[in-house]
């Protein structure tokens, strides 16, 4: 087997083989603390065969679970979406400091019990909490099988503690004052007006109303079509992407107040090219979905898709994702509070709750009314005047 190696480090014999990322790079996968250089070459045969089988290349009883849970992240690299996959790696990062160096043979149910409860004592809300342990035990699932390295499951019955706080930053319902004071020092033709706008009458997620094309807008049926959103990670840049979901692809359909703005925001953008000129950019698609923006007088490689995208600056640029979020939090508010809102404006008025899922792009209408609704005083008013009729 030419690609497994050996070596001796100190008393301690290791094997290494070549192993390759979802991108094609180079990667070794390596494991040492053999006694001799036989038990590395016997180990690393076993290994390498299970590596190329789809397994994650470890077979010592010796493993640390910071070894393996960072072996199985390869695998799950190749499985989930790049968003996906950040948010994964962020969660076992949130673990590693407290079972990192605990022998992955060796954990026990009030090892991870005691991290949990560590976890939630640090303040840590009861979401995050659960989605770190969800992630914890899918990764133990796989020592189980198909890697064989464990027999049970750790993490399997752990729960996360009732004390955990349910919800750290609470959800906000931006009221009339509130989405004034954002329109006076966002006006219309600042960069962020108009994903203020398509966001608080539609409900349209960040990345989504980001990646919003003037193809995807029918004036004269006066719909918006979800496609592709616009999503940001340190690995892979700025880049295109499927919706969150599958329900998440869909069509909204527009108030005049958002057709009539719409109309006169991509007169202004026409307007902005021309007066710029050269030093106003188009943005394109490249093969892999990356984001590129290219001046309008250059031509771009034959394999760029043009995206014409709404939400720019006066010289053609791409909003960027945290710029908005991070001048938004200076109103004390995030942009998923516009989202909230519309969700909340609508149900209070009398929406039908599954029409209003289906508008966000939720597949279960419960969904939509626990995350995305306030009881408002306007909502518990309502309350009262139906009862007040039935008595």
């Amino acid at each position: 087997m030419a690609t497994l190696r050996t070596r001796k480090r100190g008393n301690s014999w290791y094997y290494n083989f070549d192993g390759e990322t979802l991108e094609g790079k180079r990667k070794i996968v390596e494991k040492g603390g053999f006694k001799t250089k036989k038990e590395a070459l016997d180990a690393g045969t076993v290994a390498y065969a299970s590596y190329k089988k789809g397994n994650i290349g470890i077979v010592s009883e010796k493993t640390s679970c910071k070894e393996y849970l960072n072996n199985w992240l390869t695998v799950k690299e190749k499985e989930v979406r790049p968003t996906s996959y950040l948010a994964i790696c962020q969660r076992i990062n949130i673990l590693l400091p407290y079972i990192g160096e605990i022998k992955l043979q060796k954990l026990r149910p009030r090892d991870v019990d005691k991290t949990i409860s560590t976890l939630t004592d640090k303040g840590y809300s009861h979401n995050t909490l659960a989605a770190v342990l969800t992630t914890l035990k899918n990764a133990l699932d796989y020592a189980v099988y198909p890697s064989e390295l464990l027999q049970t499951n750790p993490a399997r019955l752990i729960k996360v503690p009732k004390r955990a706080p349910k919800e750290i930053i609470k959800r906000q319902v931006i009221g009339k004052e509130k989405l004034e004071e954002l329109l006076t020092d966002y006006p219309f033709g600042h960069s962020y007006h108009m994903s203020i706008i398509i966001a608080y009458h539609t409900g349209m997620r960040l990345g989504e109303v980001l990646g919003l094309c003037w193809d995807a807008v029918d004036f004269k049926n006066r719909k918006i079509f979800v496609v592709r959103q616009l999503l940001s990670t340190t690995e892979n840049g700025v880049y295109f992407g499927e919706p969150k979901t599958k329900t998440s692809k869909r069509e909204i359909l527009m108030d005049s107040q958002l057709l009539s703005l719409l109309e006169k925001w991509k007169k202004e953008q026409a307007q902005n090219e021309l007066k710029t000129g050269a030093g106003y950019f188009h943005a394109y698609e490249a093969a892999d979905g990356g984001l590129w923006q290219i001046s309008k007088n250059q031509d771009p490689p034959k394999e760029f898709i043009r995206r014409p995208l709404i939400c720019t600056d006066e010289n053609g640029k791409a909003i960027c994702r945290s710029s908005i979020a991070s001048a938004l939090r200076t109103h004390g508010v995030n942009f998923h509070s516009l989202r909230h809102t519309h969700a909340t404006k609508l149900i209070e008025n009398g929406a039908i709750p599954k029409d209003v899922a289906s508008r966000l792009g939720h597949t279960d209408a419960t969904i939509t009314q626990n995350l995305y609704t306030h009881d408002t005083e306007e909502m518990q008013r309502n309350t009262v005047e139906i009862f007040e009729k039935i008595l």
